[in-house]
């Protein structure tokens, strides 16, 4: 995505990153620990005392209202005084069939052993009951933070990003909360916060009304807090996810989870995985299920005169190509069974093939020499007579292959930022080869690519070009308009240390703007161990949402706020069908208009998306 060579020259020879200079100077002694799982010097501990008001062990609840206190990120060492200590009691709304999360948040002067939190049953209207057992209770927890030398080119760097309640420590690392972890329990040091991260799963069948329990904090094995909670439960439903008409797009990365899981690219243990981490997409609703037809599509040609892959795992690719010395041949067979094991999770039905345009390098060719056994890289020039024999030997073949699976009017070619010059060859080409693809190309990129591509994913740089009116014109000719993100805009993003109400915004603005969904790269392309060196040249968390877990994904703030986000699309999108018109009712209107009102996080109110959303619900249920 967007990424100039100018921006990471250096990072294929290895240079990495430098500490954060977001954080308050030091002087004095720093020791290095960890990622910030201990309280380091006297300067930290003392700013983080004066933050606590006390020595003594406190909870509170971040932004002081449980019902926006996912929205913001907590700090490892507080260095402002902490607000929600005076809360006393939780509430929260929800509608059936949807996740709520929640955030407490504690810190002593003391170090803490075993600190966890209980939600109990809670009990509503006629004794109906919401199981504690629907209360998913993790940890958040905090990796180093690293500054990418494509920021200082292109891309948001820590300092436009993070307002600095985020990111926090002594710069030896500095740290960031984002993953959450899974587990019993945590121990906690002295002078260092840990959040406690709740996510409420409202069945279905839930009965509306006002539903009451009990939260509690435990720790050195006594209880530290107990708050009442309510919830209330309007009367209306979110879909399930395999129902979202918001069309999400997160491109995943199969040999990354070979890699951090320590077993054999493709053997049975990696498609266990891989059908682990396809059912995690579908929770939120992916409706692609993207797949590599040649090898590492995403191939760089650098500054420095090196072509090297832009992830720090290359991609490879699912079919096989042959060549004989007069023919090309092609092996399906390990593209059937990912696009079988990733729909048997849930996801698609869309299948994008990435791709036949190199992306920002000289146009090749990869595959196996039948007469030598060797793999031949060959350099072909776009529109060149080798470059036709390929493509035009790939295309009818694979057009014959998608007939016989049935899978043809689900299959898209997809290209990532190509621009409208190389673009228009492969349209005139596919048109010439293969017209069955004519309306099947999938562009992520420049709005100059609009009357290409049938499913549009645009830039931030041209989401206003993108007006309603186009929006809609391109609906009725049954094509799909989305919008990404990448390393740039610094405001709104899902980066590691963005605050956390962009990511629960980013589905209010596709629904403010009329827009099908959004598109993001990527899911899951890691470098080595995210929670040591989280980044390998972009900027910190445009890699990757989730982390690799246990036996699967272990999930973040940031795709949990995006789940909410795409939820609260879609009650946004029944109320639309509620009201029949063609424009947005007053109120809806200026629903979306306060949801959206200030785009960058640090300074915005975040009771603006629990506000938008209340009107939201309050229209479906009247």
């Amino acid at each position: 995505m967007a990424r100039t060579s100018a921006a990471v020259a250096g990072f294929v020879a290895g240079v990495v990153v430098a500490a954060s200079t977001t954080a308050i100077a030091v002087t004095g002694t720093n020791t290095v620990t960890d990622t910030g799982s201990k309280a380091t010097t006297t300067w930290l501990t003392a700013k983080v005392a004066d933050a606590m008001g006390t020595g003594d062990t406190i909870t509170w609840v971040p932004t002081g209202s449980f019902a926006d206190s996912a929205e913001e990120r907590v700090p490892r060492y507080p260095m402002t005084a902490i607000r929600g200590k005076d809360t006393k009691e939780l509430a929260l709304t929800a509608v059936r069939n949807e996740q709520v999360s929640a955030q407490l948040a504690i810190a002593s002067g003391q170090d803490l052993d075993n600190v966890k939190a209980v939600a109990g049953d809670l009990t509503g209207p006629g004794g109906a009951k919401l199981s504690g057992d629907d209360t998913q209770v993790r940890f958040v927890k905090y990796v180093p933070v690293q500054r990418s030398k494509s920021e200082v080119d292109w891309s948001a760097t820590i300092d436009q990003v993070s307002s600095g309640k985020e990111v926090s420590g002594d710069r030896n690392p500095d740290v960031v909360g984002d993953p959450l972890e899974e587990r019993s329990s945590v121990d906690v040091p002295a002078y260092a916060a840990q959040p406690l991260w709740f996510t409420f799963h409202i069945p279905e069948r839930a009965r509306p009304g006002t539903y009451r329990g009990t939260v509690k904090v435990d720790a050195d094995g006594r209880t530290q807090a107990r708050y009442p909670l309510t919830i209330e439960v309007a009367a209306t439903s979110a879909p399930d996810p395999d129902d979202y008409g918001f069309f999400l797009d997160v491109w995943a990365q199969p040999e990354t989870i070979a890699q951090a899981h320590g077993v054999k690219l493709w053997s049975d243990k990696h498609w266990k995985l891989i059908g682990a981490y396809s059912r995690d997409l579908a929770s939120r609703g992916q409706k692609v299920v993207n797949t590599t037809i040649v090898d590492n599509p995403w191939h760089h040609q650098w500054s420095l005169g090196t072509r090297e892959s832009q992830t720090a795992t290359p991609y490879s690719s699912m079919v096989g190509w042959t060549w004989d010395g007069k023919t090309f041949s092609f092996d399906f067979a390990r593209w059937d069974k990912y696009v079988r094991t990733a729909r048997r999770a849930g996801l698609g039905p869309d299948i994008g093939a990435f791709s036949m345009l190199a992306f920002q390098d000289k146009e090749h060719l990869t595959y196996t020499d039948s007469r030598t056994g060797r793999t031949v890289y060959e350099n072909v020039d776009l529109g060149g007579d080798r470059w036709r024999e390929a493509w035009g030997a790939f295309l009818p073949a694979f057009e014959k292959h998608l007939k016989a699976k049935g899978w043809l009017e689900d299959t898209w070619l997809s290209f990532d930022e190509r621009p409208i010059s190389t673009m228009t060859v492969v349209k005139d080409f596919v048109h010439e080869i293969a017209p069955a693809f004519d309306d099947r190309i999938s562009v992520a990129g420049s709005i100059s690519t609009e009357g290409v591509a049938s499913n549009l994913s645009v830039d931030w740089g041209g989401i206003d070009a993108m007006t309603k009116e186009k929006v809609a014109e391109r609906r009725a000719a049954g094509k799909i308009t989305t919008f990404y993100v990448y390393g740039s805009p610094a405001h709104p993003n899902t980066l590691s240390y963005s605050p956390a109400v962009e990511s629960r915004m980013l589905p209010w603005i596709s629904a403010q703007r009329n827009l099908d969904g959004f598109l993001r790269w990527s899911y899951n392309s890691w470098t080595r161990d995210p929670f040591d060196q989280p980044v390998h040249i972009f900027t910190q968390g445009d890699e990757y949402l989730v982390y690799p877990g246990k036996d699967g994904p272990m999930s973040s703030i940031r795709w949990e706020q995006l789940k909410e986000g795409i939820e609260d699309y879609e009650l946004i999108a029944e109320l639309r069908k509620k009201e029949g018109g063609v424009a947005d009712s007053d109120a809806l209107s200026e629903a979306l208009a306060t949801a959206t009102r200030n785009l960058d996080g640090r300074t915005k109110d975040v009771t603006d998306i629990e506000t938008a959303r209340a009107a939201v619900v309050k229209g479906l249920t009247s």
